[in-house]
C-alpha cells in the first residue's frame, strides 16, 4: 500500500511539474508575440506593386537574322504586380521594354511574364531577403523607326520564353522594399508581325536575353 501511494505521489508530482513547464513555455511564447512590432515583420505576403529601371540586352542565335543581333545592354523600364500566397511565396506578373538600335532601325525588345517568387529568409527584424524567381510568358521585338522607306504600320517578332532570376529585397519599412535583380530569358521568335497580322516563321529564331534591374516594391 505504501509503495503504491509513493508511486502515485511521484506520478502526480511529475504531472504537476510538466504542466508548470508547459504553462511557463506558453507564457513565454505569448510574451514574445506581444513584443513583436508589426512594423518590423517583413514578409512577401499581401498585394504588391513594383517598378524600376535597369539594363537589358539580347542576342539572336540565327545567322539569317544577324541584322537584328544586338549584344548591348540598353536602358530598361519595367512594371510588375505580385500577390503573396504565404510569407515566403508570391505569384507575380511583370513586363519590361528597352530600346535598341539595329541596322534596320530602332527596335524595342521586351517581355511579359507570369511566375513564382520564393524568398526563404522572411521573418521578424530581417530586412535583407534574397529570393529566386521562375516565369513563363512572351518576348517581343517591335520596330520603332525603320531605316528604309516602308509603308508598314507595324513590324516585329514575338514568341514564347522562360525566365529565371535571383535578387534581394531590402525592406526599408514593413510596406516598402528596395531590390536588385539579375535575370535571364530563354526564348524564340516563332511569329512575325507585319501590318498588324501575325505570320508564322518556318524557321524559329532562338533568343537569349540578360538583364540587371533595380526598383522599389510597395505592399498595399
Amino acid at each position: 500500500m505504501n509503495s503504491a501511494r509513493r508511486t502515485w505521489t511521484v506520478l502526480m508530482t511529475l504531472a504537476v511539474a510538466v504542466l508548470l513547464v508547459a504553462q511557463t513555455a506558453n507564457a513565454q511564447r505569448r510574451h514574445h508575440r506581444n513584443l513583436v512590432d508589426p512594423r518590423y515583420d517583413y514578409t512577401q505576403g499581401g498585394f504588391q506593386l513594383y517598378a524600376g529601371f535597369g539594363g537589358q540586352g539580347y542576342e539572336i542565335e540565327d545567322n539569317d537574322y544577324q541584322y537584328l543581333d544586338e549584344l548591348d545592354s540598353d536602358g530598361m523600364f519595367f512594371l510588375g504586380a505580385a500577390f503573396g500566397l504565404n510569407p515566403r511565396t508570391s505569384l507575380y506578373i511583370e513586363g519590361a521594354g528597352s530600346d535598341h538600335v539595329t541596322s534596320v532601325g530602332n527596335m524595342t525588345f521586351g517581355f511579359a511574364h507570369i511566375g513564382v517568387k520564393y524568398a526563404p529568409n522572411t521573418g521578424y527584424r530581417n530586412p535583407w531577403q534574397p529570393y529566386g524567381k521562375a516565369s513563363v510568358g512572351a518576348i517581343f521585338l517591335l520596330e520603332d523607326n525603320h531605316a528604309y522607306d516602308c509603308d508598314c504600320r507595324d513590324n516585329g517578332y514575338v514568341g514564347p520564353s522562360l525566365g529565371l532570376g535571383v535578387g534581394v529585397d531590402r525592406f526599408i519599412s514593413r510596406r516598402a522594399a528596395l531590390f536588385g535583380e539579375l535575370g535571364v530569358l530563354l526564348g524564340r521568335f516563332d511569329s512575325r508581325i507585319i501590318d498588324g497580322e501575325d505570320y508564322e516563321l518556318v524557321d524559329k529564331v532562338g533568343v537569349t536575353s540578360g538583364r540587371l534591374q533595380f526598383g522599389l516594391r510597395f505592399r498595399l
